[in-house]
């Protein structure tokens, strides 16, 4: 297809919704496996696109899903060209309308979207602007974004820069949020309390996750409780039972480092690594979410990442039943999409399904200069495998809390 009418199409142009077709999941009985519903709303080399990385996921208030995305166009590098992306589906995740192009800035980044549902239906969505580099040393000050819809997800209002109420004296030019979701507080302390996880840098101290913060539905904003103890990096958050905060972070050495906050996101009452919660040496995103509440001031929480010390694979959802203390095995989340599980989001739907959208690809290992090569040419070969897409999956929670 020639570029201007594939650029056609991500401005708009109709096309028919896609529907992937993908095989019976492997080693599970033919029951299970009809009833997990799968769907790739973006296939890398499609839609204009070379690669996609950093889901974001959100279902609203009328039951459509959201699904986000990085869209970079000409490679997988972090410092390429790279737009903010949406896809509806209005029905549960079988089939994907148009492609959205919610932010484009040229060659300048515009990343890693982080939505967050009001109660009131409206969409809240941050994301990441940058001026275009070519190394990540040359990396300077990232902004952030912030648009709404109230409409579904339909339409979009421009966006604003919020940059100078999220940062705080001392810190490195480059900061982050999520990548995933946002939440708003249910309980007390602090009930309706909008909460975006969010990471910055210090000179000598590293990497540390922290807390963003909105009490007005997302007017203003400021920074929160930040990490104690680190490194800690890209990060999910979640509310337990008895109203603290669970900030669940990336970080080095295969473990993941859990920060608790009793006072509403205001301070961290204690940060350490969790050995039930292993993750690839060098780390990789994860996802959590608050699946209910239960009595005794406990939550149901979900937790979603490779589950393996080395490389990223072995995808798993697991479930603990009390605030996060203990995890269960979990629940692999398609050996049929290929041995690379990357970042992830999850969300529930009103049924109590699980919906998770996941990066994939047939390969695991990152081959030898892989961002260089993906492009549109070398795509047509396969030569590397690791991002093939972002795959959705709707997964009865019985099959979860089973696993």
């Amino acid at each position: 297809m020639p570029e201007l009418s594939r650029r056609a199409l991500l401005r708009g142009a109709g096309f028919a919704a896609l529907v992937a077709g993908l095989p019976p999941v492997a080693g599970r009985t033919s029951a299970e496996s009809r009833a997990v519903l799968r769907s790739q709303p973006f296939r890398s080399g499609e839609l204009g696109y070379s690669c996609y990385r950093t889901p974001g996921l959100a279902i609203t208030a009328a039951g459509t899903v959201l699904a986000f995305c990085g869209g970079r166009l000409d490679n997988c590098r972090d410092e390429g060209n790279i737009d903010v992306l949406l896809r509806r589906s209005v029905d549960g995740g079988r089939s994907w309308g148009p492609l959205q192009v919610i932010a484009d800035d040229g060659s300048n980044p515009c990343k890693i979207p982080v939505p967050v549902v009001l109660a009131s239906g409206r969409i809240l969505l941050l994301w990441m602007w940058n001026a275009a580099v070519q190394r990540e040393a040359d990396r300077g000050l990232r902004h952030l974004r912030l648009t709404v819809s109230d409409d579904d997800g339909r339409s979009w209002a421009p966006s604003r820069d919020i940059t100078e109420q999220v940062r705080l004296a001392g810190w490195k030019p480059w900061s982050g949020i999520g990548p995933g979701h946002g939440i708003v507080k249910r309980l007390a302390p602090n009930a309706g309390r909008i909460v975006v996880p969010a990471r910055h840098s210090v000179a000598n101290r590293g990497s540390r996750s922290h807390l963003l913060l909105s009490d007005d539905g997302g007017l203003s904003w400021r920074v929160g409780a930040i990490a104690s103890a680190g490194p800690s990096n890209e990060c999910t958050v979640a509310e337990l039972g008895d109203g603290s905060l669970m900030l669940n972070s990336r970080s080095r050495g295969g473990q993941r480092l859990v920060s608790i906050s009793r006072d509403g996101g205001e301070t961290m009452a204690s940060s350490a690594l969790d050995p039930q919660l292993i993750e690839p040496r060098n780390g990789c995103q994860a996802s959590l979410l608050t699946y209910a509440f239960g009595p005794q001031r406990q939550a149901t929480l979900l937790f979603a990442n490779p589950v393996d010390r080395q490389h990223r694979t072995n995808g798993r959802i697991r479930v603990s039943r009390d605030n996060g203390r203990h995890w269960s095995r979990g629940f692999g989340t398609d050996p049929s999409l290929g041995a690379f599980s990357g970042y992830s989001d999850l969300a529930r739907f009103s049924d109590g399904s699980v919906a998770l959208l996941l990066e994939s690809g047939a390969a695991f290992e990152k081959s030898r200069g892989e961002e260089r090569r993906r492009n549109r040419r070398a795509l047509a070969g396969r030569s590397d495998r690791r991002h093939d897409g972002i795959t959705f999956l709707r997964v009865p929670f019985a099959l979860i809390a089973a696993a």
